[in-house]
């Protein structure tokens, strides 16, 4: 099948049928190229109801770059296609390699800079989706791996969560032949990345080593591995809504799960149920190594044991009979200060900031807020302290923090971040995971004229 036949044919179907407006992602290449003529030559023949643009990205990896960036422009405008550029700037992260953050910060600024409820058009192809099938393979991927590349997907915005932009691959089912074809039909001129001759990197080497003596033997290859990886993501889309079900009745909180479900799952069930449940939250799979320790060393684990297993940035961590999967804690800081008139106090671990209001009319005790007389003593704000007595808004009972802490279930590792507010050594109030937890001292404070109301903006919560 042509490649203006293929696409036409997903022009009017979803989710390209009601997108308003079209974006190719144009890096300038024979792939993105064609794919941008393409859509050019059918708007031209025939009324359609999307507005066409292109967006191009410079990593600025290549000393051609701007060369690129230009080339970008002139073909758009002598197309008369709107263009969009921006320039990104990667950071040297350890554990990522460049092709990887090159890749994220594209997908960003795409993102970021395509009108909301767009198509952004990618132009991988039929050998593109054999590369990736075959680098998962060698990976050891499952069937959501050996999916290879998705058709389509949604992405929402970062700075606006309200966002959403699809993105979509047209040109799956097109080999790399076809789209050499078509680009030396029509004397079209494109930009060769050097990078793409450099063996050193596994697709690369794929493409020029591996894959011509494969293709050779069996001409057929890149379809019917297409035809696979399309097997596979089949499948996958049916097991994730049993995974959808069955983890629904494990879930604890909006960040746990019920240790006592998870110890009646087989070990497939177990490793597969916690796959989804991190994916679904954003957080890169452990190994299966890992996977294996889960249940020995941390499901079974004595009661009053604290077992942590860690990768990368996080850990698995288990209390009140819940699963929990949080960022490394960052290495304990000490802090406290006496408050001495400050409108802001910033709070250690990233949590946000306490300000404080004079008023001569004081603002009525709420869960955000409480009012404080700084004429009773000085007042100190500082983390720990967990054995002094502290009675809580409500209660008939003075106890030591720590007892409230395991009464009102507060996980360790939250408890470490807890931040007191003291007059006098007595609590005034706590700050636990951007709640207030008053004492009674501060309804009478509420009372009075001329305090200092006390509010939290958080950072985290």
């Amino acid at each position: 099948m042509s490649i203006l036949t293929t696409i036409k044919e997903q022009l009017v179907c979803e989710p390209l049928l009601s997108a308003s407006q079209l974006v190719v992602a144009y890096s300038g290449g024979v792939d993105s190229h064609v794919l941008l003529h393409a859509l050019d030559r059918i708007r031209k023949q025939q009324p359609l109801p999307f507005q066409l643009s292109a967006i191009h990205i410079h990593h600025g990896l290549s000393q051609h770059a701007d060369q690129w960036q230009s080339h970008c422009k002139q073909i758009c405008s002598s197309l008369g296609i709107a263009f969009q550029t921006a320039n990104v700037n990667l950071a040297d992260t350890p554990r990522k390699s460049l092709e990887a953050q090159a890749r994220e910060a594209r997908y960003k600024q795409l993102t970021e800079l395509a009108p909301a409820n767009s198509q952004v058009l990618l132009g991988q192809h039929q050998d593109d989706q054999l590369e990736t099938f075959l680098l998962q393979l060698k990976r050891g991927a499952g069937p959501k791996g050996l999916s290879a590349m998705n058709r389509s997907w949604i992405v929402s915005g970062e700075t606006d969560s309200d966002k959403q932009v699809g993105f979509y691959r047209p040109l799956l089912a097109i080999t790399q032949q076809q789209i050499l074809e078509y680009a030396q039909q029509h004397n079209l001129q494109w930009c060769e990345d050097e990078s793409n001759q450099n063996t050193d990197f596994e697709r690369n080497f794929l493409r020029h080593d591996v894959l011509p003596v494969l293709q050779n033997r069996w001409p057929e290859l890149a379809r019917s591995v297409a035809r696979s990886a399309s097997l596979c993501a089949e499948q996958q889309s049916l097991l994730d809504e049993i995974n959808e079900d069955k983890l629904n009745s494990l879930r604890a909180s909006a960040n746990s799960l019920h240790l006592p479900g998870l110890k009646q799952l087989s070990q497939p069930w177990l490793h597969q149920l916690i796959r989804y449940w991190l994916t679904e939250q954003g957080i890169q799979n452990p190994s299966l190594a890992m996977l294996m320790q889960l249940k020995p060393e941390l499901l079974d684990a004595a009661e009053d044991a604290t077992p942590i297993l860690q990768w990368q940035n996080w850990q698995f961590r288990r209390f009140n009979q819940q699963l929990f999967v949080i960022n490394v804690p960052p290495e304990t800081v000490s802090f406290g200060m006496q408050w001495r008139g400050e409108k802001h106090v910033r709070l250690p671990y990233h949590q946000g900031s306490l300000n404080f209001i004079v008023s001569e009319n004081p603002i009525n005790c709420l869960q955000s807020q409480f009012n404080i007389d700084p004429s009773l003593g000085s007042i100190e704000i500082r983390l720990g302290g967990y054995g002094t007595k502290f009675k809580p808004l409500g209660s008939a009972y003075s106890k030591p923090v720590k007892q409230w802490f395991k009464e009102w279930k507060v996980a360790p590792w939250v408890r470490e971040r807890a931040v007191f507010v003291v007059q006098n050594e007595a609590v005034l109030a706590l700050l636990i995971q951007g709640q207030w937890y008053l004492s009674q001292a501060t309804e009478s404070r509420s009372r009075k004229t001329s305090l200092v109301s006390v509010t939290f903006d958080s950072d985290a919560y």
